[in-house]
């Protein structure tokens, strides 16, 4: 690999998409991994998540999409969503309007999440390379570090999977939960932690606190 390349990776479930063919055709050097949230890392600090105009819709109205945000905000300091299509078309064939995609879009905004359009998959490719090739020869950041890819569904170990179970929390981070962990040890110390216990965490505010109470201890009401 020369240092020269511009270094993508791609999440496996994405390597078989139009886009990841015109990335190598624009000489992208493609790692191919399962990444936990978003689709295409390009360093240590930025993340891309691509949703077709489709893909967008369903996650507003199923209420994913400020999940995911969450979790790439977690993780990464300036991630980013490409949506791609028409979202006239949309419009014309789903009961969702206009107001609702706007304001689901100014809310990512809001979060710190940019938000791009792209006409297809070609487009998409270049949006990547050109994002890629600033950042990594302009600004000269490391394409990626292996320490942000190993937070992934699964994990290779029953560390990473203990990570993974303490910040599918709302609200924790994977830094949050390293901590979380070398205070209490173990998981099933910080689930049946009190909440004076769990003030005494470095970094584990009041609110946070309140939430993670709430949510352990709230009944099940689905099906």
């Amino acid at each position: 690999m020369s240092k020269d390349e511009i270094i993508i990776v791609v999440d496996d479930r994405e390597e078989k998409s139009l886009v990841t063919g015109y990335l190598r055709e624009l000489g992208v050097h493609i790692i191919v991994k399962r990444i936990y949230v978003g689709d295409y890392v390009i360093s240590n600090n930025v993340v891309l998540e691509r949703k077709t105009v489709d893909d967008f819709v369903n996650s507003i109205i199923d209420k994913r999409l400020f999940e995911q945000a969450e979790k790439m905000m977690n993780i990464f300091s300036r991630p980013i969503l490409i949506i791609e299509g028409d979202m006239e078309q949309v419009f014309s064939r789903r009961s969702i309007n206009r107001r609702q995609v706007l304001g689901a879009v100014s809310t990512l905004v809001a979060m710190g999440i940019s938000c791009i359009y792209s006409k297809d998959e070609r487009d998409t490719a270049y949006i990547l390379y050109s994002i890629a090739k600033r950042i990594q020869k302009e600004q000269k950041e490391e394409p990626v570090s292996p320490v942000k890819l190993r937070f992934r569904k699964g994990g290779k170990t029953i560390w990473d999977a203990q990570v993974n179970l303490i910040a599918a929390i709302p609200g924790i981070s994977y830094e949050m939960a390293k901590k979380i962990l070398k205070h209490f040890g173990c998981p099933r110390r910080f689930f049946k932690a009190s909440g004076y216990e769990l003030r005494k965490v470095d970094g584990l505010g009041e609110k946070r606190v309140r939430k993670i109470i709430e949510i352990l201890d709230t009944k099940y009401k689905g099906l």
